[in-house]
């Protein structure tokens, strides 16, 4: 019997384990980011982080604040010239705490309900998503970056 709890395995194409790495990547989000920051006040403000280790900058940019949910963009500063590029977008849901990565384009609007495998392959899509975000976000930790009142740009 498979877990649902493990990462990388045939389990991750169901809906527990989808919603266990969004829960995952709400935790490193909030290790990474003081949620403080994310508030009506500071839609639009950018936050910048170095990197303890390469000296690379991390942007986090507020797009917007809700009640229950924040969309947050973070984008590096790849050559150190203060051009940054865009690198993922999120979702924050406070309420169930959980993050999820959003997509630049909508998968979900062509969907023939009738066919399910193509259910299937958006949710093992959006798995693969999470998990990667999962790993760059425990990266993020580790190399030093993080986000509080004092890294307002």
């Amino acid at each position: 019997m498979i877990d649902g709890l493990q990462i990388n395995s045939v389990s991750k194409n169901n809906f527990l384990s989808l919603m266990k790495s969004y829960e995952r990547n709400y935790n490193y989000a909030s290790d990474l980011i003081n949620f403080d920051i994310i508030c009506l006040n500071n839609i639009s403000k950018n936050f910048e982080s170095r990197s303890s280790y390469g000296g690379k900058k991390l942007l986090l940019s507020i797009k917007s604040v809700s009640n229950h949910t924040a969309l947050i963009r973070f984008s590096y500063d790849f050559f150190s010239d203060n051009i940054y590029i865009n690198y993922v977008d999120i979702k924050i849901y406070f309420d169930s705490k959980q993050v999820e990565v959003l997509n630049t384009k909508r998968l979900m609007h062509n969907i023939d309900h009738k066919n399910i495998q193509k259910f299937h392959n958006i949710r093992l899509s959006r798995w693969y998503k999470s998990y990667f975000l999962s790993l760059w976000l425990s990266n993020c930790i580790e190399n030093g970056y993080s986000f509080d009142t004092h890294s307002e740009v």
